[in-house]
């Protein structure tokens, strides 16, 4: 008589967290590409020599096989290969806290429960964001990290369907080329930019002043987003401001936001020179 094998999937990953479980073994929470998100026990995991060890490192990009019981909360993890270090050559501190802060993004901004089946291909679609920004984040010839960063937000806002307004004005529906550029505000609550007449009739809710170079960066990450992050450059100011309208926009439109706990401490050990993405 055969013997029935239990259902299992190989499948691409991104090691999002894990935690330690018992004496040597570790839990582990991966953004899939084809199952979405998925928690994971690995057995043992923590001992020197296990063969598992390798792929419960957060931040890692591997390729792993699991059980696949949709009755289950835990799957079994029971190989795999490492794909991506991101973190595997002289990194430095501002790429690790981009890292990690992209990490926490991911981890908290998602949809409830453990196994996603997601037939529309959206976690496919998140799975490849995350991949290129860790390719690109780990390259030697990576950009401005903070810029990198910045259009992963941007990729994530989009695949959430909230990415800010640029072309209008959110408030009255003008073209912005036809506003003071003087003028313009970001409004996180409005969704988007805003022109001055609105914002000085009572529309803004808490909008902030726009200037040129952070609307040149913004418009590139609306029209390339990680792509677009190759070429540009921006001033410490710039980046400040940025990451500021960023940040205020996610909190606004993202079950579950906060500042990534990595970016805050980047803020703190790089002072009044942070390029952060802080308020």
């Amino acid at each position: 008589m055969g013997v029935l094998t239990r259902p299992a999937a190989s499948t691409d990953a991104l090691v999002l967290r894990a935690w330690p479980c018992g004496e040597t073994s570790a839990v582990v929470s991966l953004l899939t590409r084809d199952h979405g998100y998925v928690k994971v026990i690995a057995k043992s995991a923590r001992q020197a020599r296990s063969q598992l060890r390798p792929l419960v490192e957060p931040g890692r990009l591997v390729n792993v096989e699991f059980s696949l019981d949709p009755g289950r909360e835990l799957q079994y993890l029971r190989g795999g290969g490492v794909e991506l270090d991101p973190l595997g050559s002289a990194p430095t501190l501002e790429r690790s806290a981009y890292l990690l802060g992209a990490l926490e993004l991911v981890d908290r901004c998602r949809p409830a429960g453990a196994l996603v089946r997601d037939d529309s291909g959206g976690a496919a679609d998140l799975f490849g964001v995350c991949d290129a920004f860790l390719r690109m984040l780990s390259s030697p010839t990576c950009p401005d990290p903070a810029l990198v960063f910045f259009a992963f937000e941007w990729e994530l806002l989009a695949r959430h369907g909230v990415a800010p307004e640029l072309s209008h004005c959110c408030a009255c529906g003008r073209e912005r080329a036809g506003l003071c550029a003087a003028t313009l505000r970001f409004s996180a609550a409005e969704g988007g930019v805003m022109c001055g007449e609105c914002a000085r009739g009572g529309a803004d809710a808490g909008g902030r002043p726009l200037g040129d170079d952070a609307l040149v960066v913004l418009l590139a990450l609306d029209a390339q987003g990680l792509e677009g992050s190759r070429g540009l450059a921006a001033e410490p100011a710039t980046r400040r401001e940025v990451g500021g309208h960023l940040h205020r926009f996610l909190g606004y439109h993202l079950p579950g936001y906060r500042l990534p706990a990595a970016l805050d401490m980047l803020r703190a050990a790089k002072g009044n020179g942070s390029q952060g993405n802080a308020a």
